[in-house]
């Protein structure tokens, strides 16, 4: 029994080499895709912006004192880091992806305050950072990308301050664009894993890695276990809908469909309020001292 246990962690650790090798590599030649996400208009890219007003909008809620020092692991293109050092901040950088790395320390060549920003590359699942180091930490767009969710967690959690905050997000399992469409419905999620895994096998896998997701519940569980408190979720995000992985509308009616629907969400309607394809959290490390 102890060797079989073994040979399960084993499997376990080669699967999630294997899944961060893919998702690297993915973000390597899309590292621009994921830069232009900011400037586009359809509606997946005002989602993504809003995602990054909201985080900007927490953390000035904080009232953090200047010189508090933010962690954002997953930095990508770099426009939150650099935001968040143009606010005062000492911000420290991470993402696992050079071509990442690069676009963050050139948006950062241009602010006058570059001196508050470090970069480096690194693995949120294990961070060669020490313990209780930062004020804030931020992983967005991180966890979904990951094999498993808990040791990611579990090291933010370990480098956050004792009374420190994070701010991380997760894909909604029971998204409404999803369950609305007959084969995104999440409760086809395992026959459609077990088709994705049978063309990887034969050299037919899709180039975008797999992503995972979590309910809520299950998310503020993942959360709890390491000692993290949530302050504040939401869920955000209404577009775009398809049928039989179809668009359904046009850009500007999508858009206009999303507004609605997050408004709905904001106001606390139940079921739209848990139905964004995206679950932001504001949590805070318990002090125990």
């Amino acid at each position: 029994m102890r060797k079989q246990s073994s040979l399960i962690r084993s499997g376990a650790a080669i699967c999630s080499i294997d899944q961060q090798k893919l998702v690297d590599t993915y973000f390597q030649s899309e590292a621009r895709y994921w830069k232009e996400i900011y400037e586009r208009k359809d509606v997946y890219a005002l989602i993504h912006q809003q995602r990054r007003a909201i985080v900007l909008q927490l953390i000035d809620n904080l009232n953090l004192p200047q010189d508090s020092r933010i962690l954002e692991v997953g930095c990508g293109a770099g426009l939150t880091t650099v935001a968040l050092a143009e606010r005062g901040f000492e911000v420290h950088a991470i993402d696992s992806v050079p071509a990442m790395i690069d676009l963050t320390r050139q948006a950062a060549a241009h602010l006058s305050s570059n001196y508050r920003v470090t970069t480096s590359l690194g693995d949120v699942e294990d961070l060669s950072l020490p313990d209780n180091m930062f004020n804030v930490v931020l992983a967005i767009g991180v966890i979904p990308w990951l094999g498993s969710s808990h040791k990611a967690v579990q090291e933010l959690a370990r480098v956050t301050k004792p009374g420190g905050y994070v701010i991380v997000n997760a894909d909604n399992r029971w998204r409404l664009t999803e369950i609305l469409d007959p084969v995104r419905n999440p409760l086809h999620a395992p026959l459609r894993r077990m088709i994705r895994n049978i063309a990887v096998r034969f050299g037919r896998g899709a180039s975008m890695p797999a992503t995972q997701r979590h309910s809520p519940k299950e998310f503020d569980a993942v959360l709890s276990k390491v000692g993290l408190v949530k302050l504040k979720g939401v869920t955000l995000g209404f577009g775009p809908f398809s049928l039989f992985n179809e668009k359904l509308f046009s850009d500007k009616m999508a858009r206009n469909i999303h507004r609605k629907l997050q408004n709905l969400a904001d106001r606390n309607l139940p079921m739209i309020r848990v139905t964004g394809a995206q679950y932001l959290v504001l949590a805070t490390k318990l002090n125990l001292s």
